[in-house]
């Protein structure tokens, strides 16, 4: 007979009972489940361990192939970066330039000892510029070379080639430069601008200070940067950007040029984390054109603009950041036969909005002439639409002339006591003795006040008035019956006339509290 295994266990009172069988099952599973839990977290723990030992591997192998990239990409692309060299000016002979560095010791201690080097070719100004072909073409910055007397490049090798030829478009600010040597040139890699995208790892290779090959990385903060200083939409960057690095590569991780490292937003002058790069597919179009032609083709409108601040728009009854003010029409332009007029808003242009920090060379530098074009413009509150093609040749036009000259001082019809201005009327006669246009019109300042609010905004006799706020005037009546309506008090927007130019100033002659 076999015998029943019964599990035993000794209780508190020191007696010694068999287990029931349902007793042992509870036994067996609380027994399995702690089994259980201890190799759960043990299994957990060895999870956690793994997870954060593959991510920290994960993190060392990108950054590893990050690093891989970039020296493999820098070697392959420093032969076509160059350093470039401005020479302007008389050139000091090297006894004299020693003598000035002493002088500028003595009184400024701090005063760099690197300029008191007696070199007779040390340059006025020190970029950079990309090798473009074999032919001895160098593409940089127009800053850098414009108005120099000589220019010459030190490539990565350490050879040192003068230019034979430099050309410039300022518009745009890029140049090309045609070396006279041109022995073992290796070209760079240009790429697709148009694929970048906000976030792409890009490297800047460029000789900021002079620091020849010099490399940064970054990622690309905005495509489309719009600015003042610029009629093409910027690549803004954060890959160190510093003087001397104009004209150098931003290049993408395959090695290949997709911007022209053109300069940074600053408030000193140094780098405070965001470049400016020029597109390559808008840089390459401009220096072929200069390359092959010695010039830029481009048309033109036949009208000048100019932006209007918060306050400028206020007393046009506009919204802020409304668009660009029409200040001249020259007749027989485009604009003009298009039925732009002085007063006109544009608000778009070939269905792109217009803002305050858009800048009108835009509407021509990236165009070719013979092209049509759509304008969007406010006049009276009403949006209207404007179809103008554009022309080649630059419009002949007479300068409206109204030189200080012919307005006597202290003399006038009618005084300004809230703006400090003497003004006349601008007369037919007036008109014809100065030689002015036929369609010139408004009022004719022939004083201003000292330390007036006229004064204060650079307003002189000899200039005029063609219109106050969003209202043409010919004649005093006319001034005066606007400015006794003034949208606001103690304020007054008006379209200046001089002799080269019309702009807009804003009059203000509230006192500082």
């Amino acid at each position: 007979m076999l015998k029943k295994m019964l599990f035993t266990t000794d209780f508190s009172d020191g007696s010694r009972r068999a287990l029931a069988f349902p007793q042992i099952r509870l036994l067996v599973l609380l027994l399995g489940l702690c089994s259980l839990g201890i190799s759960s977290v043990a299994r957990a723990q060895q999870s956690w361990i793994t997870t954060n030992t593959e991510k920290e591997e994960a993190e060392r192998l990108s950054a590893n192939q990050l690093s891989r990239v970039v020296r493999e990409l820098v070697t392959e692309a420093s032969p076509g970066i160059v350093t470039v060299y401005a020479l302007r000016g008389p050139r000091m002979t090297p006894a004299w330039r020693l003598r000035e560095a002493t002088k500028q010791l003595r009184k400024h201690p701090d005063y760099s000892r690197q300029h008191a080097s007696p070199s007779f070719e040390s340059p006025d100004d020190q970029g950079s510029g990309l090798v473009m072909d074999t032919e001895g073409y160098v593409l940089t910055c127009n800053h850098v070379v414009e108005g120099a007397n000589a220019v010459f490049v030190r490539t990565a090798d350490g050879r040192k080639i003068h230019a034979t030829k430099v050309v410039g478009d300022p518009v745009t600010d890029l140049a090309v430069i045609q070396l006279g040597d041109t022995d073992k040139l290796t070209p760079v890699r240009f790429g697709d601008s148009d694929r970048l995208r906000v976030g792409d790892w890009v490297v800047s290779l460029a000789s900021p200070y002079d620091l020849q090959q010099s490399v940064s990385v970054g990622i690309v903060s905005s495509t489309e940067r719009w600015l003042s200083s610029s009629p093409v939409p910027m690549i803004q960057n954060d890959a160190s950007t510093n003087p001397g690095s104009s004209g150098g590569a931003l290049l993408n991780l395959r090695g290949e040029v997709v911007g022209i490292m053109e300069g940074c937003l600053s408030t000193t002058g140094e780098f405070q984390g965001i470049g400016l790069a020029t597109p390559v597919n808008v840089a390459r179009g401009i220096a072929n054109e200069l390359k092959n032609r010695g010039f830029v083709q481009r048309g033109h409108f036949g009208f000048d603009t100019q932006s209007l601040s918060a306050d400028m728009a206020t007393l046009l009854g506009l919204p802020a950041d409304t668009g660009l003010y029409v200040k001249r029409v020259y007749p027989g332009s485009p604009a003009s036969d298009a039925g732009l007029r002085v007063g006109d808003i544009v608000v778009s242009f070939d269905d792109n909005h217009i803002d305050h920090s858009f800048d009108p060379q835009t509407f021509t530098a990236d165009s070719t002439p013979g092209k049509r074009h759509r304008f969007e413009v406010v006049r009276d509150g009403e949006t209207i639409e404007i179809k103008a093609v554009m022309q080649q040749d630059q419009p002949s036009i007479d300068e409206p002339r109204i030189p200080i000259d012919a307005a006597a001082e202290d003399t006038f019809e009618h005084f300004d006591k809230a703006f400090g201005l003497g003004l006349a009327n601008l007369s037919e006669e007036l008109i014809q003795e100065l030689n002015l246009l036929p369609n010139t019109h408004g009022v004719l300042i022939t004083y201003v006040a000292m330390e007036s609010a006229a004064y204060r905004e650079g307003l002189a006799a000899g200039m005029g008035i063609a219109r106050v706020n969003d209202h043409a005037i010919t004649n005093l009546e006319e001034y005066r019956d606007r400015m006794s309506k003034p949208r606001l008090p103690n304020r007054a927007l008006f379209l200046i006339q001089t002799g080269t130019d019309t702009h807009l100033v804003l009059l203000n002659n509230e006192k500082d509290e």
